[in-house]
């Protein structure tokens, strides 16, 4: 009986299993990018770099705490060192083994670095690559949801082309079947009727291509979301949906500092002038201090009642005097660096300035485009119409219909592009603008 009911939650639960993956998890476009964010790899290895340079800081800060050591050492004088002294008696050199059988030497030593210029240095430069390894988690977050969304993008738009087939090939089925009508009734000839059976082949060509692609840009998805390509997904949002909600775009003041990149930049230059500054600092002395104390136990047998105790501390002084122009030149190579980050800054501002003008543009045009492509998909629904209407009037020819078919096509194809580059456009502005 118990397997019996073991059984029967097995299978519900295998079924109940099923039936979720079956349906597939549903996202939207905002959904897909948060998924994306916690769950794609290369976003998760910029996050573990981020624990390793907070390590790094702690190990950097680590050098300049107290440091205590302790050593015990045991020692077997399985045979004693040999001494060898002159005896006055004889007038010859005599050798005399010396010292204990046993010893054992315990040892506490500590040290601290009281003062060096470069160490405070140092810290500093370790807080700052902390935030540039910080920049660069935002930087891979942003090209992972750019991914994500020109692939969500793609989905969609491929999804739209296999409807409007859908709907074409219903037109066109419905055609065929009144001009084969005609064809036995002998007002068309049966080139006529070929002619929209070889459309309507092309037609399922198309779209069993379509078809396919359609899963390899849901696979490139999933992959850019970081989720196993064989899992299925449903996306909740309409390309129409996406399109209007770029009309709400806010105009903005382009303001290079907001860019990543540049934030990179502006970053590394900062850790090149606390590299340089360290060079400079390497001419003040620096400050050590340290002490020990030592216990000693020396037996011819191994017993522990006789111990000697030793301590002392001090300090040390470290002041630089020549290194034979190392340091010169290491400065120098320091400023050349420094030199060469603020072009980078330069071209890089220049060049992001030209990037936000060029998108810009290209928004504006998208939404001239995308205003004339509709109308030019409503003429072309309107010639299909009247030529049907003519069809069925038998003042038409099927000449007519192929060709305003054709029209329709082409139309909703350009239409649907409009729109996709129109994102794509408002993409490559928010990109621009380093929002």
């Amino acid at each position: 009986m118990f397997n019996k009911i073991l059984l029967t939650i097995t299978i519900f639960t295998f079924g109940f299993s099923d039936l979720v993956q079956g349906q597939g998890q549903k996202f939207t476009l905002k959904e897909a990018v948060e998924y994306a964010l916690q769950n794609h790899l290369d976003v998760k290895n910029k996050k573990l770099g981020e624990d390793y340079a907070i390590e790094q800081v702690n190990e950097t800060r680590a050098i300049g705490l107290p440091q205590l050591n302790a050593n015990v050492q045991f020692v077997n004088n399985v045979e004693k060192q040999v001494f060898v002294f002159p005896n006055p008696a004889t007038g010859k050199s005599e050798p005399i083994r010396v010292g204990n059988t046993y010893s054992t030497v315990g040892t506490l030593s500590a040290s601290w670095l009281a003062f060096d210029a470069s160490y405070f240095i140092g810290l500093k430069a370790a807080n700052a690559y902390t935030e540039l390894v910080k920049l660069q988690t935002n930087l891979a977050e942003r090209d992972v949801e750019e991914n994500v969304t020109k692939s969500y993008y793609l989905v969609l738009i491929t999804k739209e082309n296999i409807n409007l087939i859908d709907q074409n090939l219903k037109t066109l089925e419905d055609i065929l079947f009144q001009t084969e009508g005609f064809y036995k009734n002998g007002f068309v000839e049966k080139i006529d009727v070929d002619r929209l059976k070889l459309t309507l082949s092309n037609l399922n060509i198309t779209k069993k291509s379509l078809q396919d692609q359609y899963e390899v840009v849901k696979q490139l998805l999933k992959m850019n979301m970081g989720m196993n390509v064989d899992t299925e997904i449903e996306l909740t949002q309409s390309l129409e949906e996406l399109y209007k909600s770029t009309m709400a775009t806010e105009n903005s003041t382009f303001d290079v500092k907001l860019r990543v990149e540049y934030q990179l930049l502006n970053r590394q230059l900062v850790l090149n002038n606390l590299d340089k500054k360290r060079y400079e600092m390497n001419k003040i002395p620096n400050l050590a201090l340290f002490a020990n104390y030592v216990q000693s136990n020396f037996e011819e047998k191994i017993k522990y009642d006789t111990w000697y105790s030793n301590s002392f501390w001090g300090f040390q002084i470290g002041i630089p005097l020549f290194s034979g122009f190392n340091n010169r030149a290491q400065l120098k190579k320091r400023y050349i660096n420094i030199s060469q980050t603020k072009n980078s800054m330069e071209i890089f501002e220049n060049a992001a300035k030209m990037q936000a003008n060029q998108a810009v543009a290209k928004y504006q045009r998208s939404l001239e485009t995308i205003e004339l492509q509709k109308k030019n998909l409503e003429l072309a629904n309107e010639i299909l119409r009247i030529s049907s209407l003519k069809l069925k009037e038998g003042v038409g020819s099927n000449l007519e219909i192929s060709n305003a078919q054709q029209e329709l096509k082409a139309s909703q194809t350009n239409y649907l592009n409009s729109i996709y580059d129109l994102l794509m456009a408002q993409l490559e502005l928010k990109k621009a603008f380093g929002k």
